[in-house]
Formats: C-alpha cells, sequence, structure tokens
C-alpha cells in the first residue's frame, strides 16, 4: 500500500558530493642527501580564483581554464586567503619550479578518491643569491605569468642555505560520494 510516508521516502532526490583536499610536504636536503627540515603533511587551501580557473573552466572546457603545472614557493607563514591571487611573501613568479613529474593514482573502489601528485624540486641557488632564505608557504599554478594561485598553504618556517634543495610533494585528491 502507498501512503504518503512510503511515498516521500521514494522520492527522494538523491544526494551526490564532490570533494578535492589538497595535502604538501616540503623537505629541505642537504648537499649529502640528509633531510634537514620537513614540513611533515599540511592541508591546504583551494583559492576562489582557483577554483574557478582550474576546476570548474577546465570542467566547462573554457577559454579561461588553467592547468597546473608550477610550484612556487613564498617567505611568509601566514594563512593564504580564500580570494588571493598570490602566496604570501612569494619570491617572484620567475622563481617558480617547473614540475619535475605528476602522477595520477585513480580510485580503486568507490569509497575512495583519484589522487594528483605534483613534485617539484628547488635546486640549491635557485630561490638564495648570497645569504639564507626563509620559506614558509607553498602553492601550485600554471605558469609563470598566471596571475592566480590554484592552491597553497603555510608551514613552519625555515631558513634555507645557500647549498641547500627543497623537494616538495603536493597532492590533490578528489573524492565522490552518493547517497
Amino acid at each position: 500500500m502507498v501512503t504518503r510516508k512510503n511515498l516521500a521516502k521514494r522520492s527522494k532526490t538523491p544526494k551526490a558530493g564532490l570533494a578535492v583536499d589538497g595535502f604538501y610536504r616540503v623537505n629541505i636536503v642537504d648537499p649529502d642527501g640528509r633531510v634537514r627540515g620537513d614540513s611533515g603533511w599540511k592541508h591546504n587551501l583551494i583559492t576562489s580564483g582557483g577554483l574557478t580557473a582550474y576546476i570548474s573552466y577546465l570542467f566547462g572546457g573554457s577559454a579561461g581554464s588553467s592547468l597546473v603545472n608550477r610550484m612556487m614557493l613564498g617567505s611568509l607563514q601566514s594563512a593564504l586567503a580564500t580570494n588571493a591571487s598570490s602566496l604570501p611573501g612569494e619570491y617572484g613568479k620567475s622563481l617558480m619550479a617547473t614540475l619535475a613529474s605528476t602522477q595520477i593514482t585513480t580510485r580503486a573502489a568507490s569509497n575512495s578518491g583519484d589522487t594528483v601528485r605534483f613534485l617539484a624540486t628547488f635546486i640549491s641557488n635557485s630561490i638564495i643569491s648570497t645569504t639564507a632564505q626563509t620559506i614558509a608557504c607553498i602553492g601550485l599554478y600554471a605558469t609563470t605569468n598566471q596571475s592566480s594561485v590554484f592552491c597553497g598553504g603555510s608551514f613552519a618556517s625555515s631558513t634555507l642555505g645557500q647549498s641547500q634543495a627543497i623537494n616538495c610533494s603536493y597532492d590533490v585528491v578528489f573524492t565522490a560520494s552518493t547517497s
């Protein structure tokens, strides 16, 4: 027998969700390969411009879309604003690192997510001229003339010596669900 209660249960619209999360890790490495500093894995923030240009426009095939292919470091340990177009204290667009590799892992089951991992290395002297520099934030960009950061975050500041390198890993995880 069909009752109002049963009809209401059957006519519920299914709910679907899509989530995008990012996580990054920054290591300072001495010339002998020893890790001198490690930020640990940190959660990021996707900027509103990043959501638009790197996800919505890309998905819709818009001419204004962007693809991540650069990573940048900044000097200030402060929260990235949702409407930010650059990192706090970023080191100029000409000092970005081109991504060393991009790896994609697709989900094996509906309860896991797809992961895109971006890897970059800043070789010693790439940021440093003659004095030590502070690093405290990281972000992903499209190109050296791109006006908007896709996502980023900060970590405990570290002083980078002239002979040290920086190895960075940045994961962007996409998950979908229905109920």
